[in-house]
């Protein structure tokens, strides 16, 4: 009798131990990594608010959603890339490996981006393009990589038929000696001989300290359209030595992405930087979704500004990994990709399915492209002035002083 009570009573601890690690288990956390640059020479402005949007996409997902899994948490791990392949491929490694994260975001540089891809593709965890755009990212045509970003060859076609309906003929650029600039360098002069636009084109060095002398030759050579396709401080450095040698605003300048929103900007080149024109994929008052409506006044209050496409981004794709896993019912990587892979979420601004067609095409979802122009100094986006397309707003004029 004393060795059938025994035994019960050990069967009765067991079963409470199983029951209370699986309990335990059932509320771990569930880790998202964020590899970005935070310093230079990456684009750490950058990176900061991708890391600002995507900490709002964790407060949405724990706060509104209830978590993942029915009720685990949702957390990130965080790695600086430093705008460095050799890097980010270290920071990927370590939040697979370390973090035992679900899925990776916050990828800005295009090179940093395509070594992670390789790295990626090794360890099958899921990755994220927040940022970068190249077309050879996604022309990787790998089960890991997930891109929610304009791809260079579509935005280097919206930049030439601007120029054409502005009736520019003789369009330069000036990028950094990355796969970013040699890339539009690339895809502008090829779109822009195709629609009989003159392109003509300097690479120069990603740590240059002087651009003058380039500037100088694009002077003299009598451009009507001036494409800085610079990264953070090389690309403030470019738009205030092009003032300062008297080629912009007479000659407007055209920012590769929205980096002219930003306080880093003006700090850095004062009121030179007035009139500048500036590519960006989202504008204050569109349409957005309930999500999008709960983050951007909660990133307006605790940043005083208006979020970057970058920051909604990221927020956005922390919110379809969390529905992947609940689609999936899994925190396996393996399980996530294929949710990912077949389902259909909701983002920021819309609907998020990653068809696979192949080529470029390949898991990237595109958002709208627009130019807006500041008129005045530290002009925040929602003032600024749309530019182009009409379909969206555009005035179709390009103002100056």
């Amino acid at each position: 009798m004393w060795m059938v009570i025994l035994l019960i009573g050990v069967i009765l601890i067991m079963e409470n131990t199983i029951t209370s690690m699986a309990l335990a288990q059932s509320k771990e956390p569930v880790k998202m990594g964020i590899l970005i640059p935070l310093s230079p020479p990456g684009d750490p402005a950058s990176g900061k608010r991708i890391l600002w949007g995507a900490e709002l996409g964790v407060k949405y997902v724990n706060e509104v959603m209830g978590g993942v899994l029915g009720g685990r948490p949702f957390q990130l791990a965080v790695e600086d890339d430093q705008g460095i392949p050799a890097e980010g491929v270290v920071g990927y490694r370590r939040l697979v490996t370390k973090d035992k994260v679900v899925a990776v975001a916050g990828q800005f540089h295009s090179s940093v981006c395509l070594a992670v891809n390789e790295v990626a593709k090794e360890l099958g965890v899921p990755l994220f393009s927040t940022g970068a755009s190249s077309p050879k990212i996604t022309e990787s045509m790998y089960p890991t990589i997930f891109s929610i970003m304009s791809l260079t060859p579509p935005r280097c076609e919206f930049f030439m038929e601007f120029a054409k309906k502005m009736g520019f003929k003789r369009v330069a650029v000036m990028s950094e000696d990355t796969d970013y600039g040699t890339g539009f360098d690339q895809w502008l002069k090829e779109i822009g001989k195709r629609e009989g636009i003159e392109v003509k084109g300097i690479i120069f060095p990603r740590t240059s300290i002087d651009l003058t002398p380039s500037l100088l030759i694009i002077k003299a050579w009598n451009p009507q359209l001036l494409i800085n396709v610079g990264v953070g401080p090389n690309a403030f450095l470019l738009a205030k030595q092009a003032f300062d040698v008297g080629l912009f605003p007479k000659v407007p300048m055209l920012a590769s992405y929205d980096w002219p929103t930003r306080t880093e900007f003006w700090d850095a080149v004062g009121d030179k930087g007035n009139y500048i024109l500036y590519t960006i994929y989202y504008k204050p008052g569109m349409p957005v979704t309930p999500s999008g409506n709960w983050m951007i006044p909660k990133y307006i209050e605790l940043y005083k500004e208006d979020p970057t496409f970058y920051s909604l981004n990221v927020f956005g794709q922390v919110l379809v990994v969390a529905q992947a896993v609940n689609f999936a019912k899994s925190a396996e990587p393996k399980d996530v990709i294929q949710a990912l892979r077949t389902g259909t979420f909701t983002d920021w601004v819309g609907k998020v399915k990653f068809e696979e067609p192949p080529g470029m095409r390949w898991h990237n979802v595109s958002p709208p492209h627009l130019i807006l122009q500041m008129t005045k100094p530290r002009q925040p986006s929602r003032e600024s002035t749309t530019v182009w397309p009409p379909s969206l707003g555009g005035s179709g004029k390009i103002l100056s002083p």
